[in-house]
């Protein structure tokens, strides 16, 4: 009886694979090579406090949902995508006063991004997707991607961290910079087991003292802006609304890697 269960799996494997080309990590070298993808996509996590309801992991839980999804779909398309496994700790100094919040140096994620595009040119493709799922990575993104657009031979590369339809209507009732609503109805979707229900509430945000810093960008520390590592209402959360934000996110990344895999790149590229 268990030898005919681990024959089931390894024929479900199989099947998997084949009728899903395009995520790296489960691909062999054989498959990878007769793949030759034309688009790459990296997802950027991380690893941090989400409040007492939710995981660590939860920024590189929703991120590799949501382009397992649309690198899938995009494929199912026509599209040739491979989807890098997700980086799971990236930059967080706006967190270090809470206990293991994982991170690396802003110079360091960029040469990271700077070593994957190195890489994305020299195995062949000429276009590179960076899906952002913490809120911390932008500025070393964009000074990486200016690094980037200043060196001969490298792939286009573009970066999202929102790729909804513009037509979609979030479900979303109490928005949150952190760890709210939205966050928690991802994980009530993506993995209900690991959400601590019980720990609802509305999360108390800091206030600040100069009002005119909201229009003002400076590094929030954590522990003064969001206490409890959460912020705002979680008790209007559920599944439903976490399916539809991001499956809404993956049809938004499927399209956009359709439209790149179809392009020509050209001296003039991405403009007509």
């Amino acid at each position: 009886m268990a030898r005919k269960a681990s024959n089931s799996r390894k024929a479900a494997v199989g099947k998997r694979g084949a009728a899903f080309p395009g995520l790296l990590e489960e691909m062999t070298v054989e498959e990878v090579r007769s793949f030759k993808p034309r688009v790459a996509v990296v997802a950027l996590g991380s690893t941090e406090p989400h409040g007492p309801h939710l995981p660590y992991g939860t920024d590189t839980w929703q991120v590799t949902r949501l382009c397992r999804l649309g690198v899938e779909w995009a494929n199912a398309r026509g599209a040739k995508a491979l989807l890098y496994p997700t980086l799971p700790i990236t930059n967080n100094v706006n967190m270090k006063k809470f206990p293991f919040a994982l991170r690396i140096g802003v110079r360091t994620l960029m040469t990271v991004l700077l070593d994957l595009a190195t890489q994305v040119r020299e195995d062949g493709v000429g276009k590179l997707v960076i899906v952002n799922g913490h809120g911390g990575n932008p500025g070393a993104i964009m000074a990486a991607q200016r690094e980037m657009a200043g060196m001969e031979g490298m792939p286009f590369v573009c970066w999202a961290s929102d790729l909804k339809p513009e037509d979609f209507k979030s479900p979303i009732e109490h928005g949150s910079d952190h760890a709210g609503e939205s966050e928690t109805s991802r994980m009530m979707w993506i993995r209900p087991d690991l959400v601590r229900e019980h720990k609802f509430a509305n999360n108390p945000l800091g206030t600040l003292k100069v009002k005119a810093l909201r229009r003002a960008q400076f590094v929030r520390p954590w522990h003064l802006y969001m206490p409890q590592s959460a912020g705002g209402e979680t008790r209007k959360s559920s599944a439903a609304k976490g399916k539809a934000v991001i499956e809404a996110e993956a049809r938004g990344l499927a399209d956009l890697l359709v439209e790149l895999d179809k392009a020509k790149l050209d001296a003039r590229f991405p403009y007509a």
